[in-house]
């Protein structure tokens, strides 16, 4: 799944659920998990991994400037989105080492069910996600 998608959802489920924190951290971590389960569509597997990359990083900086900027969410709000990404550092790290097999998070282990899908339909899913986190965002308000 790529970062933004994680990002997005990290900032629905604070948008929606708000308090406690401790409680929309959890969840925001814990959709990691199951965002990696849905059958989607990985830059990391592509020929040119880092264009790719450079795109999804930026869309996601992107995207938390606009929610503290533009949108007005509070900036503990908005933290909930790099949180929710932050597990793809150990595939960050592991590609950086060239030791892709060892991760910290369990929903990048190998023996974890990994959803997989081919480049339409994979990244088609990433956007309905993202289109279904956009509205979240914006019926969770206000903050």
């Amino acid at each position: 799944m790529w970062v933004v998608v994680h990002v997005c959802a990290g900032l629905a489920i604070a948008a929606v659920v708000k308090q406690p924190l401790w409680l929309v951290a959890v969840l925001a971590v814990g959709s990691h998990v199951v965002l990696d389960v849905v059958p989607h569509w990985d830059y990391t597997v592509s020929r040119n991994p880092v264009p790719w990359g450079w795109v999804d990083i930026l869309a996601s900086c992107a995207l938390v400037i606009v929610c503290l900027v533009a949108v007005h969410m509070p900036w503990w709000l908005v933290l909930m989105g790099p949180l929710a990404a932050a597990p793809d550092f150990d595939v960050l790290v592991g590609t950086i080492r060239g030791d892709e097999a060892r991760h910290w998070f369990p929903s990048h282990w190998r023996s974890f069910p990994h959803g997989k899908a081919s480049p339409v339909p994979g990244l088609a899913t990433q956007g309905a996600i993202v289109a279904l986190c956009i509205a979240a965002v914006i019926a969770g308000r206000p903050y």
